[in-house]
């Protein structure tokens, strides 16, 4: 009995694995070498659907789109470590500001989406109001109308968003550096920018790549932001996610769907890999 214990307290969690990811998973790569309908016979196409979706231009497009978004990625890096090592300096309200920047992160997509649209209005938003009154643009800009802009403005928005998120994990990777090293080179002479650079950043490495694999992987994936902020933009200067959903969901072609989700976890699993191993040569 006493053996079987653990296994009795795994077993849960492994119920839980099974039906709602190793199954829908298996189903998933099961789907995306055949032709499934609803109204017709499941048909075997072997590597049709992935022929298919490689040689869509949408596709390609999507996906270019989706390479494109990781560009939040290092402006993440850089914005939300800067604003860890803001919060870590003792000044006066820290904790007031820790919770102002982590605001957005806990605030609801679809509020944020909905926020920033309006902020993005081509006609009455604040941002064209700005433009104008500071004499930055002469006309209204189309922030959601006008590729790239429109895919633009939507990193903007995953940015701001994710800037307290990660700047927190930042933070709790600087309240574990000790701080004798600190003092130690303080006493020796090292400026603040040297104890940044030879102290503080290669202690943070394996945060950095956290970071970096976390943020990238969720670049990749991005839904919500697209799917509220932009949702009447053609598919073309969309990401990959909902163009997936809009063929699974909308159109109802489960094995294109499935090939594309096989192409999207395989190129996230490449991704995370050689991020890790980027970070860990380091």
């Amino acid at each position: 009995m006493k053996r079987s214990t653990p296994y009795l307290f795994l077993l849960p969690a492994s119920l839980i694995f099974v039906v709602f990811v190793f199954y829908p998973s298996a189903d998933v790569l099961w789907m995306s070498f055949h032709n499934v309908s609803f109204t017709a016979k499941t048909t075997w196409v072997g590597l049709e659907n992935y022929r298919r979706i490689l040689t869509d231009d949408t596709f390609l497009a999507a996906l270019k789109n989706s390479f494109l978004y990781l560009v939040v990625t290092p402006v993440l890096i850089v914005l939300s470590l800067g604003t860890a090592f803001l919060l870590d300096t003792g000044i006066r309200g820290t904790k007031f500001f820790r919770a102002l920047y982590f605001l957005p992160a806990i605030t609801p997509m679809i509020v944020v989406g909905i926020v920033w649209k309006w902020m993005f209005n081509e006609d009455v938003g604040v941002l064209n109001y700005l433009a104008r009154e500071t004499g930055l643009a002469s006309s209204n800009l189309h922030w959601l109308s006008s590729y790239p802009l429109n895919l633009l403005s939507v990193m903007a928005v995953t940015v701001w968003k994710g800037i307290g998120y990660y700047a927190l994990i930042f933070l709790a990777g600087l309240l574990a550096i000790p701080k004798e090293l600190d003092e130690a080179a303080m006493l020796d002479g090292a400026s603040a920018w040297q104890r940044l650079r030879y102290i503080r950043i290669p202690i943070l490495k394996p945060t950095i790549a956290l970071v970096a694999v976390i943020s990238s992987v969720a670049a990749l994936k991005v839904f919500d932001e697209i799917y509220i902020i932009i949702p009447g933009s053609p598919q073309s200067e969309q990401t990959l996610v909902p163009f997936l959903y809009q063929t699974a969901f909308l159109d109802f072609r489960l094995g294109i769907a499935s090939a594309m989700g096989v192409v999207l976890f395989l190129i996230v699993l490449a991704f995370s890999y050689f991020n890790v191993r980027f970070w860990r040569e380091q």
